[in-house]
């Protein structure tokens, strides 16, 4: 199947409204794809939703970007040394008092890098555009409601009998991003508001974060699973 079939496919079994968002690091320049123009505020948050509105696909490098935590979970740039990352905690910290103190704001940093593994090469620049666009991507991402989210969960666990891991905190880009680039595995987060506000989620959506290969098991069985799903509970038919 292309792209674009399994998209349909997921998008008319589960009522998904939005265009899926692929991610692909590169460790070299595509010369046959646009690079980012300008510079995203607050970071790869924003260029996804501008990918997502304007139905282009371009590639960015970490110049491009403010905030770092994309450019982190697509391996732009090297997991920082521990003195580092505490300059980093303080300058955010000072920018958007997201967190009580500094020591809590150490305390959440510390418990995410256990969560979630680094990314273990050096990439140049992300691919970042619509899924159908993109061949053999990394992550695709699926901003959907919570009731489309548990069906395609559902298809997912029914074909792998794994868990989708959840999260929520601060940020999109470490949990929607890296954890599926670097695991394998996909996952799920409401994000935060930097996350919402720039990709452009409505009240009602999440995001769903899947390793291409994964989406595989999905559209094998959706339509069965959507079957069953919406007929749960009912007396079985005679």
């Amino acid at each position: 199947m292309t792209n674009l079939e399994i998209q349909q496919k997921i998008q008319s079994t589960a009522a998904v409204k939005k265009e899926f968002i692929a991610i692909k690091p590169l460790q070299t320049e595509p010369h046959d794809v646009p690079a980012y123009e300008g510079n995203a505020f607050p970071g790869m948050c924003c260029q996804i939703g501008e990918a997502l509105e304007g139905g282009k696909t371009f590639h960015t490098t970490v110049k491009a970007h403010f905030c770092t935590g994309g450019a982190l979970a697509t391996g732009l740039i090297p997991t920082p040394t521990p003195e580092q990352a505490l300059g980093i905690i303080k300058y955010h910290l000072n920018l958007t008092n997201d967190y009580r103190d500094l020591e809590t704001a150490e305390t959440y940093y510390r418990k995410k890098e256990r969560l979630i593994p680094p990314v273990g090469q050096k990439n140049t620049v992300t691919q970042i555009g619509p899924f159908k666009d993109i061949a053999d991507p990394d992550v695709v991402l699926i901003f959907c409601t919570p009731g489309a989210a548990d069906l395609i969960s559902r298809a997912y666990t029914f074909s792998t009998g794994k868990p989708i891991t959840g999260f929520g905190g601060n940020g999109g880009c470490p949990f929607l991003i890296q954890y599926p680039y670097t695991t394998g595995n996909p996952s799920f987060s409401y994000s935060d508001v930097a996350w919402r506000k720039y990709v452009g989620l409505a009240e009602e959506e999440l995001t769903l974060s899947f390793p291409y290969r994964c989406l595989e098991p999905i559209v094998d069985v959706i339509e069965e699973v959507a079957g069953r799903y919406r007929k749960y509970g009912e007396p079985p038919e005679e």
